[in-house]
């Protein structure tokens, strides 16, 4: 019982590790988690859930039952644990964006922790979890020069930049049950936290007699809210089974306040400031619903496929000035993945235990830019590597090529690259020995 207790202890302290690490980077502005303009407004790019091996799998997760690895994103889905078994996941990775406009090009390149997840069986037929993870990304750094001639007559040449950091991240809470045989259903409570930072600035870079202008908000994020899931899974004939998933997560509404810096800089006898707070209103995480499914061949193949539907319609999307004309939607995401193994109990050669995974992703997101609906699509492939011969541990890798965006209207059009790996540590802890 001691080496148990050792065992929860130091998975504790990684855990605790890694959140106040990813909080202390994201809040000091070390470095950006993403890049891209389209996070100019709102709380930006929405973080996409599931572990390493669903993402290689187009992302899917609402029908994924798998004994050895954590669906945290369907609560559901914890109940298949066995009760001997305890699972550590967590992941990073990077990502190389390539954006394009009708006028310039430019890339980045961002490292980011993905998540941590830890599940254990306490009771018949219940499995918990606990985890972090991100909820959105805000990264960007643009500079513009004023090109209305009548703007500049006026006034002369005129800069402006726009730069944010920061996003919104969670600690999540779930349990599955399996009230059935054929039927479980879950759980997950979010306590979602964070802060966005933006800044602004007009310069006056000719013309002398007009202060620049520089402006700073900070806006901090906490509310709690709810996902509720449910799986129905069946035998189809002796190798086939069918897992049948859902997910509900209610509208909830975040608590977010405002802090407003604004500076008017000319000469020392006409330098202004003026700091204001406020709450901000209209801002949520929007009603989810999720729909999907997975056809497992015994422990040789997978096909699954997802759909989820958001409606943000209404989000106040308070962010920078900009020539983007914003409005927020309704959202529609469709995944499509599989998983091939050789041989899953082959003990002589490790490559045919290997988990080869492929699959799509395409998604009409939540944003209207100047009248434009952006679509992002992409293609995902992975791998699954055993660390051991009989437990499950394994390495999961995968790697996402994608485009999202256009270049019509005076938009821009991001191509991207990224890289996951994680490490899925699968022990058992409660088995009695005859001998020591």
């Amino acid at each position: 019982m001691l080496k148990i207790y050792r065992k929860i202890l130091v998975v504790l302290i990684a855990a605790t590790t890694i959140s106040t690490n990813t909080i202390l980077a994201q809040r000091d502005g070390d470095a950006f988690r993403t890049y891209s303009p389209y996070t100019l407004y709102g709380i930006g790019d929405m973080y996409r859930h599931g572990n390493i091996a669903g993402k290689a799998m187009g992302g899917i997760n609402y029908g994924v039952r798998d004994q050895l690895g954590i669906n945290s994103y369907n609560p559901a889905a914890l109940s298949i644990q066995d009760s001997l078994v305890v699972m550590l996941d967590f992941a990073g990775g990077s990502k190389n964006t390539y954006s394009k406009s009708s006028l310039s090009t430019t890339s980045a390149n961002t490292f980011y922790f993905d998540y941590v997840d830890f599940s254990l069986r306490i009771a018949p037929d219940l499995t918990v979890a606990v985890g972090l993870s991100p909820v959105s990304d805000v990264g960007y750094d643009i500079e513009r020069k004023e090109s209305d001639p009548v703007e500049i007559n006026k006034y002369g040449d005129i800069k402006y930049t726009y730069s944010g950091e920061g996003g919104i991240n969670q600690v999540h809470w779930g349990a599955g049950y399996r009230l059935l045989p054929k039927l479980s259903i879950g759980i997950n409570m979010h306590y979602y936290f964070g802060s966005i930072n933006r800044y602004y600035s007009t310069e006056f870079l000719t013309t002398a007699g007009f202060g620049n202008i520089y402006s700073e908000s900070r806006t901090r994020i906490s509310k709690i809210g709810f996902t509720f899931g449910a799986q129905f899974h069946t035998r189809l004939d002796a190798k086939t089974f069918l897992t049948v998933g859902a997910i509900y997560q209610p509208k909830t509404m975040l608590s977010m306040k405002k802090e407003i810096t604004k500076i008017v800089a000319g000469d020392m006898s006409t330098d202004t400031s003026r700091h204001v707070s406020t709450n901000v209103r209209d801002v949520f995480m929007p009603q989810t619903f999720g729909l999907g499914f997975t056809l497992r061949k015994t422990d040789k193949l997978v096909i699954g496929a997802d759909y989820t539907y958001q409606d943000w319609s209404g989000f106040n999307l308070d962010g920078s000035s900009h020539s983007f004309a914003f409005t927020a939607g309704k959202s529609h995401t469709c995944n499509f993945g599989f998983e091939y193994t050789p041989r899953a109990n082959n003990l002589k050669n490790n490559f045919k235990r290997w988990n080869y995974r492929a699959g799509l992703r395409y998604s009409k997101t939540f944003m209207n830019c100047n009248g434009h609906n952006i679509t992002e699509q992409s293609i995902m492939l992975g791998v699954g590597i055993p660390l051991t011969r009989r437990l499950g541990s394994k390495i999961n890798a995968a790697v996402e090529a994608g485009q999202r965006g256009t270049t019509k209207s005076g938009l821009i059009k991001e191509t991207f690259v990224t890289f996951s790996v994680g490490i899925n540590i699968f022990d058992i802890w409660f088995q009695k020995f005859q001998f020591n």
